[in-house]
């Protein structure tokens, strides 16, 4: 005869499933399935803790690393855009953002947390902003202004173009890079 088990979480619920790390009995809504079995969301959340090695002192280092960074590189792109065709852009932006990454990765010696990756990705986009609001500026007095046609105006909003097509390629490359994520065929 075979005892009725109740799920731990949820003592009015029977349930035959059992976690495989601490052997408690869980429900179907308390299960998360892992490769290895089922298992309770307090074992989950204690294994997870192993991989958030960041201390308090990796935030800071991340954010002021990263918005100095992407704020160089945001410089450089404006000096790419004037010196060369800002469709290169395309191709440094990813390159840039991965090397950021990388970069910042080795300030904090690999250590990791999700919250960090974050933290990247904030600061790459405040570390651009004053840069990008900089190169804005001369579109946006030829708009207030008035005293320019509708090409030259739009010819003026170019670096800002350049800098939002930088954010948008080299953050996410950045991020990617930050993460230790892996892409294979």
């Amino acid at each position: 005869m075979t005892e009725t088990l109740f799920c731990y979480n949820h003592p009015t619920r029977e349930t035959a499933l059992r976690c495989n790390n601490c052997d408690r009995p869980i429900c179907a809504s308390c299960a998360i399935r892992t490769p290895t079995g089922y298992r309770c969301k307090e074992c989950v959340r204690e294994r997870q803790k192993v991989f958030e090695t960041a201390v308090w002192t990796d935030y800071l280092i991340v954010f002021v690393a990263s918005s100095i960074l992407s704020a160089l590189a945001a410089v450089a792109t404006i000096a790419v855009t004037s010196v060369i065709w800002g469709f290169f852009i395309i191709f440094l932006a990813p390159a840039a953002g991965a090397g950021i990454g990388s970069l910042v990765r080795r300030f904090i010696k690999n250590r990791r947390s999700r919250a960090l990756n974050v933290t990247l990705a904030v600061g790459m986009i405040l570390g651009a902003l004053p840069v990008m609001l900089l190169s804005g500026l001369p579109g946006l007095f030829f708009m207030l202004t008035g005293g320019a046609d509708v090409m030259t105006a739009m010819y003026s909003f170019g670096p800002l173009i350049w800098q939002v097509v930088y954010l948008a390629l080299g953050v996410p490359a950045a991020y990617y890079q930050f993460s230790g994520m892996v892409f294979r065929r």
